[in-house]
């Protein structure tokens, strides 16, 4: 199995705190950044797509020793992945139901959000509700969860390097030729428009396991002339802040970027980029990324939504108390709508709610994960899950 890497949960939380800084700035402070950065999301999808890749090159190896077949190592595979996502993920929306304005977006469309869809019914919709805008990106990582064991699994090694070329291109020629800019939503959100991201994570995956010395050479080329391409091509996109070009490129040069940085923490960043990226409050704090990013935008909507439901309570049963001090209310209201004091009420919140999903959702169900474990195949499958649950404890 693939061996845990401190520095991915490093990278990760600075690819979180940046999410944060883009989804908040503009609220807070009044920083708006250019719409060119929102690809960075792209991070995320490269480093799982490298993740699970590698993950199912170890599974079908030993898969194959144990005489395992490919389908059953894709449902070990689709059920881990179960346990790793949608426990959280569901009790996020369980929460959200809570908040009412965010309760009549999901019942309107439960369908969307419980069956990981949304991207096409943000799409379709026209919309971006502000506390479940980010979750788009969920989607298209759990469809491409069902495309990528397909894929890794089923074709031959002497092809997947072709393979993951030839969806890039194809994704890219997709955008290219299919762009749509009369449609409120952007169309990058469809997972149509994503695979190239996945690819190019599959594809440091492949050099580091199956590559032959000139394919070697060869994605080492493809890297190095992707950064050079990000660089420029980049610097004129921001420049010239022409959407068209950046909706068909952006997403291959941000991914091209990403699995730079990842290839470096694969190998191991040195000296003080190592150290700070194996710093253990770096490390747990990425390790904590899939909380903070769900409960990101919830938390500024519910908290504004209690404080204004507690201030029209005390209002109405508590009158007196405002006349009297309504100097005093007006200075402290002042103080907790202005930017900083509410970036720290969001990131403590936020925080908060990650910490609590991780101790008390993410870490005990991650017991109950299927291993990839073969020899006992026989045994049906809640017994399976018990086994493995009272091996880890």
């Amino acid at each position: 199995m693939l061996k845990y890497n401190p520095q991915f949960d490093g990278l990760r939380c600075f690819a979180v705190l940046f999410v944060l800084c883009y989804h908040w700035l503009p609220h807070t402070l009044g920083i708006q950044l250019s719409t060119f950065w929102g690809c960075t999301i792209n991070f995320f999808f490269v480093l799982s797509s490298y993740l699970i890749t590698m993950v199912l090159f170890s599974a079908r190896q030993k898969g194959a020793l144990l005489g395992a077949s490919k389908f059953k190592v894709m449902a070990v595979f689709l059920v881990r992945r179960t346990f790793r996502i949608f426990p959280a993920y569901y009790f996020f929306l369980l929460l959200a139901l809570l908040v009412p304005s965010v309760g009549r977006e999901i019942w309107g469309s439960p369908a969307a959000y419980f069956g990981y869809i949304t991207n096409y019914h943000i799409y379709d919709s026209g919309h971006f509700h502000p506390a479940l805008a980010h979750i788009w990106t969920l989607a298209v990582e759990e469809q491409l969860y069902l495309l990528w064991p397909l894929l890794i699994l089923f074709v031959p090694n002497r092809h997947l390097l072709k393979t993951f070329l030839f969806l890039i291109v194809c994704t890219v020629a997709n955008r290219f030729l299919f762009y749509d800019g009369s449609h409120e939503v952007g169309q990058a959100i469809l997972t149509q428009n994503c695979i190239d991201a996945f690819a190019v994570g599959a594809i440091l995956a492949y050099k580091n396991q199956f590559a032959t010395e000139g394919e070697k050479k060869f994605i080492k080329w493809f890297f190095n002339a992707g950064l050079i391409a990000a660089a420029t091509l980049g610097t004129y996109i921001v420049l010239t802040e022409w959407y068209y070009l950046s909706f068909v490129f952006n997403r291959l040069l941000f991914a091209l970027v990403s699995v730079k940085i990842i290839e470096g923490a694969a190998i191991g960043y040195k000296k003080i980029a190592g150290r700070v990226l194996e710093w253990k409050p770096v490390v747990s704090f990425g390790r904590m990324s899939y909380g903070i990013y769900l409960y990101h935008l919830l938390m500024p909507v519910a908290f504004w939504k209690l404080y204004n439901a507690i201030v029209s309570y005390g209002k109405v049963h508590y009158s007196s108390f405002f006349t009297n001090h309504q100097h005093g209310y007006a200075a402290f209201e002042s103080i907790i709508a202005s930017g900083p004091a509410c970036l720290a009420i969001y990131f403590l919140l936020t925080v908060a709610m990650a910490m609590l999903s991780a101790k008390y959702i993410e870490q005990p169900l991650s017991k109950l994960k299927v291993p990839y474990h073969f020899s006992f195949k026989k045994i049906p499958l809640l017994q399976r899950f018990i086994f493995s649950f009272q091996n880890k404890r």
